[in-house]
């Protein structure tokens, strides 16, 4: 008789059986319901007569294409359930002027893809009149009149306002106007004034974005500025106060991060301060104070980028209040700034000694692009970039710098035009008071 020390697996643990997971009683369902579904079904070639192609019908074939109908129904039911419980959790906002408001919208949405117009007519104003950009078309702010044309020069909305100094923001799909220093504003769409103001104390700075929300630069009783943060109904969702006085606002296009300057005075000496507002969820605040420094504009040059004009240096921020780069200008004093998505334009003023005025062109992160100088017949007055491409207007002349800043070219304009408003960088606006004329890149030479 054979002892354990004789037996080949002595010492061994025995193998334990695996047990079976107990699925939960839903888990189950699922299971037996997939299963009676799509439960296998016999191959073709398992069969054990041949399939004959040329019947009517084929048994195989017939039981699949039953079971898929069947999937198919219930999906249906599915996106049913689905479609009626986003109705009822959203009926509130289904209504007859959202309804009205949405085909408006692709109305107006149309009239981006009409052909261009070489030139744009609108009523002339009382004082110069403010020009934004706006939905491949124009939006004129007047002393009495807003005028919102398309890019073929169709007039698309006309409302009556009050402004000594017209000012205006425009996002994607929405737009302010304001009288700087005044007590009022509005908020437009595309095709009608959405919300309308009286201020209890002047607005200095406005910016929207394009989800509706927006930014007021004002005062109050007990401070010297204030801002006022709207939310996209154009409710009050909440106000931050400062001790100094607001210079620049600015606002990503997401709306998720908004930038305020703001300069005041200590002992005799300017303290910059720079706040970084994050709107998502509560509004929260990070502030960069620069000593002995008077900041200038404001903007984002990438949606976590905020550029900041300084008399002595160009600073680019992280939206978490972070330097990322801190650029000196040693030779000169800014005088132009233009901030866009993806780059940073400084001109700065005349030289002494060659008489040349240097155009610097930085990246988002404050990485040099290029640098050269420009000796234009007058002193530069307006800065706007087109794309990559970057455009001063001086005098009787338009430049045109290439993206690279290698080819510099120009054209002339009349010396009454007002503003420069650049669409890409094939083509631009350049608005007079009582008309706007577009240039393309064929307008321009290197004579």
């Amino acid at each position: 008789m054979a002892t354990d020390t004789q037996r080949p697996d002595a010492g061994r643990t025995p193998p334990r059986r695996r047990r079976s997971r107990r699925m939960g009683v839903a888990a189950r369902a699922v299971q037996n319901g997939v299963r009676r579904l799509f439960g296998r079904l016999p191959l073709p070639e398992e069969d054990r007569e041949p399939i004959d192609f040329s019947a009517p019908s084929v048994p195989y074939y017939d039981d699949l294409a039953r079971r898929f109908h069947l999937a198919q129904i219930i999906l249906y039911l599915v996106l049913f359930v689905f479609v009626v419980t986003a109705v009822l959790s959203s009926r509130e906002r289904i209504t007859y002027a959202n309804l009205y408001y949405l085909v408006k919208d692709i109305n107006a949405a149309s009239h981006i893809a009409e052909d261009a117009a070489n030139r744009l007519d609108y009523p002339a104003s009382v004082t110069t009149p403010a020009f934004v950009r706006y939905r491949g078309g124009l939006v004129v702010v007047g002393s009495q009149e807003v005028t919102v044309l398309s890019g073929s020069g169709r007039q698309t909305l006309t409302a009556q306002v009050s402004y000594a100094t017209p000012a205006a923001d425009a996002s994607e799909k929405y737009f302010i106007t304001y009288g700087r220093g005044e007590n009022s504003f509005s908020v437009f769409n595309a095709f009608t004034q959405i919300h309308s103001e009286e201020t209890e104390f002047p607005v200095y700075g406005a910016a929207v974005a394009d989800d509706g929300s927006f930014i007021l630069l004002t005062r109050s009783a007990d401070y010297t500025s204030r801002i006022m943060f709207y939310d996209r109904d154009c409710s009050v969702r909440a106000s931050y106060y400062l001790t100094g006085y607001a210079l620049s606002v600015a606002v990503s296009p997401s709306g998720d991060f908004a930038a305020v300057t703001s300069v005041e005075e200590a002992d005799g000496k300017f303290r910059s301060k720079i706040n970084i507002f994050r709107m998502s969820g509560g509004i929260a605040n990070e502030t960069v104070t620069v000593e002995n420094a008077l900041a200038g504009v404001c903007g984002f040059a990438a949606a976590d980028r905020v550029a900041v004009a300084f008399p002595d240096r160009l600073t680019v921020l992280r939206t978490d209040g972070s330097v990322q780069a801190e650029i000196p200008l040693e030779d000169g004093t800014p005088t132009l700034c233009a901030i866009s998505a993806g780059r940073i334009a400084i001109l700065m003023q005349k030289s002494k000694n060659t008489g040349n005025y240097a155009v610097k062109v930085f990246d988002k992160n404050g990485k040099s692009v290029y640098n050269r100088d420009v000796a234009p017949d007058a002193e530069p007055t307006a800065i706007a970039f087109g794309g990559n491409v970057l455009y001063i207007r001086a005098g009787s002349y338009l430049y045109r710098f290439s993206g690279d800043g290698r080819a510099v070219t120009s054209t002339r304009i009349s010396r009454d035009m007002l503003a420069i408003l650049p669409d890409s960088d094939s083509s631009l606006l350049v608005c007079g008071s009582a008309f706007a004329s577009r240039y393309y890149t064929r307008d321009f030479s290197d004579s």
